[in-house]
């Protein structure tokens, strides 16, 4: 059985440790009972398993702290430690509650993911001192961890539209390739008509902020997490649709052309009307034999994407 308990009131020693999440797995009741209350005193949001069978059951749930007994029946502490290191990518702080007090054990332990080490009978305040500790560590993991995500993903963004950067489309590209059944994967290629008149006319600055604003636009009608838009380069952008049927592919490329064509980019005094043709590409069983199914399926697209200038721009061709 698991509980989320917490304490509603408390002290000076809530603070910032309010929102730490910690996972107490401890099968002996009078210990659970003890450890709970101390946690809870302390402002911990506290998980309680009775056994690492119940522990298991929590580790989809975000923990920061787990202060976990080893000699647990079925399911071990150790098993648990391994379990929940991985759930969390190992940014959980493990504290291992024991009896065994042998050197080998303490090196099993901490072998096994744990990062810190107890043994029973455990003493009130060094526990509390010891998941305070682990909440630290654990809080400074999150913000490492946070940090590298938002530079990950700013090395993957361009610049200028804040759309995904060419590189990252050409990686997306092949995993969804490899990945892909053929009809189950659509390229949209689009281009905006005459952009170079743009720039001549009204300078690049304001090229610049017509393209921001259909990065935007664009960026706003794909689905948030599945599809990837992309700047391919100068004045293309691109968008990878898995999933996605021909009728909805089509569906996506004439809301993206007739919302451009209805915007007015503002620059200065300057009303600025722009339009966009686009080439609609499905991955098939042709472009799947080919060497090179990726750069294929971006050829197919790039064709279309002249047929719709061809006939006259400021249309999808598919």
């Amino acid at each position: 059985m698991v509980l989320l308990e917490r304490q509603n009131t408390c002290g000076q020693e809530c603070g910032e440790l309010d929102e730490t999440r910690v996972l107490l797995a401890e099968d002996d009741p009078a210990s659970r009972r003890i450890m709970t209350h101390l946690l809870k005193r302390s402002g911990f949001r506290v998980i309680v398993a009775e056994n690492g069978e119940a522990a298991l059951g929590v580790l989809g749930s975000s923990v920061d702290v787990a202060v976990i007994d080893w000699m647990m029946p079925g399911v071990d502490g150790v098993e648990v430690c391994r379990r929940l290191k991985a759930a969390t990518d190992g940014r959980a702080y493990v504290i291992m509650v024991t009896s065994r007090t042998e050197k080998s054990d303490i090196v099993h332990a901490l072998n096994e993911g744990a990062d810190d080490y107890m043994t029973k009978p455990v003493d009130h305040d060094e526990l509390i001192a010891r998941v305070r500790a682990g909440a630290r560590v654990a809080a400074r993991e999150r913000e490492m961890a946070d940090t590298c995500d938002e530079l990950r993903d700013e090395a993957n963004r361009d610049a200028l539209t804040g759309l995904h950067n060419r590189r990252y489309f050409d990686d997306v590209l092949r995993e969804r390739v490899t990945g892909a059944n053929a009809g189950a994967l659509a390229l949209l290629m689009m281009d905006l008509d005459h952009f170079k008149h743009i720039n001549d006319r009204y300078g690049h600055q304001a090229g610049d902020e017509v393209l921001r604003t259909v990065g935007k636009l664009i960026d706003a009608e794909v689905r948030r997490g599945v599809d990837v838009a992309a700047r391919y380069g100068g004045e293309e952008l691109a968008v990878i649709a898995p999933d996605t049927s021909v009728f909805c592919a089509r569906e996506l490329a004439e809301r993206i052309r007739r919302r451009v064509a209805e915007l007015r980019v503002c620059v200065g005094e300057t009303l600025i009307s722009v339009t966009i043709s686009v080439g609609v590409a499905m991955l098939d069983a042709k472009i799947l034999g080919e060497p090179d199914p990726a750069a294929a399926l971006v050829e197919a697209a790039d064709t279309r994407l002249y047929q719709a200038k061809q006939a006259g721009r400021n249309r999808i061709a598919a």
